[in-house]
């Protein structure tokens, strides 16, 4: 008997509660149960995220993760060149003499697991590290021998840009925590709450499997949330072969790389990645209304660390 976690996400930037709050959307929506209450509190969390959902999208954060978007899918096809050539010189030539440089360039994306589709915390981290490593001077040497020096530089460069802009986005300022987007938030998180209560009492007196395994996934989802949060606000450091994360659409819980993709659960059968029940690493964040990969990076307190107030 698997119990939903009871951290909060009241000290979420709004990135981080949107994918927080898609993911248990999306895991309480695959919850088969006959019990009528249940039903009820379920149907009344979904309005209340599309309701979040609208409003998120109308503030002035939705066009920043819009144009994060725009500049993570540059980044992608500059990351996705420059491996696949390294690819291509270590797997098709020959020649030891060049395809070293390949092997070498390619074994830097395979230490680091880099995925176009992943949360854009844990990518821009990942990009980060790979550039320490390209700054090196065989390394350096292997991607002028390709070609690659100018297209390294542009991708560390568009990283950069991408997370200037979602600094700028995560700077809640008291206009954007006002009006419909604050009253939209504090709602959901009073339903989350509220549901969070109901099902873990369901799971003391009435244990049921299916809520067992929705509780299973949703707690690996803010798992990754959290840990994604904590990794934006020491500057992205992800050690070779370390997941991004809900996400989302991280979650921050992340922007999605790919809105389609990662951050916008669509499958409920996978802990982690909603849309892609194979990946256990990216949970993916925000999705429709730009939220984290739509979740975005850090800012805000650091919270998620306080149990719920079970009388709410």
């Amino acid at each position: 008997m698997t119990k939903f976690t009871e951290k909060s996400v009241s000290h979420f930037p709004l990135a981080f509660v949107f994918s927080a709050m898609q993911a248990f959307d999306t895991r309480i929506g695959a919850v088969v149960s006959s019990l009528e209450r249940l039903n009820q509190l379920r149907a009344q969390q979904h309005q209340l995220f599309t309701n979040f959902d609208s409003a998120y999208q109308q503030s002035r954060k939705s066009m920043s993760t819009k144009n994060v978007s725009e500049l993570d899918k540059i980044r992608d096809n500059y990351g996705y060149v420059m491996e696949h050539v390294a690819a291509l010189w270590a797997e098709k030539l020959d020649d030891e003499d060049l395809n070293i440089h390949g092997r070498r360039v390619q074994q830097v994306f395979k230490d680091y697991n880099f995925r176009i589709t992943e949360a854009l915390v844990a990518e821009n981290a990942k990009v980060d590290n790979m550039e320490q490593r390209f700054a090196e001077p065989t390394l350096a040497a292997d991607l002028a021998a390709m070609g690659l020096t100018e297209l390294n530089q542009r991708f560390a460069a568009k990283t950069a840009e991408i997370k200037q802009v979602m600094q700028q986005r995560n700077e809640e300022n008291s206009a954007l925590a006002t009006g419909l987007v604050k009253q939209a938030r504090e709602a959901l998180e009073q339903g989350y709450r509220q549901m969070i209560t109901y099902l873990n009492a369901v799971q003391e007196l009435q244990p049921e499997e299916s809520i067992s395994q929705a509780a299973q996934f949703y707690n690996e989802d803010y798992r990754k949330i959290e840990q994604q949060l904590a990794q934006s606000r020491k500057g992205g450091s992800v050690s070779p072969g370390q997941g991004g994360g809900t996400g989302s659409n991280t979650g921050e819980t992340s922007e999605p790389s790919d809105p389609t993709t990662p951050d916008n659960p669509t499958n409920p059968t996978n802990p982690t990645n909603p849309t892609n029940p194979t990946n256990p690493d990216n949970p993916g964040g925000g999705g429709t209304g730009g939220g984290g990969n739509s979740g975005g990076s850090g800012g805000g307190d650091e919270g998620g660390d306080e149990p719920f107030d079970s009388g709410n």
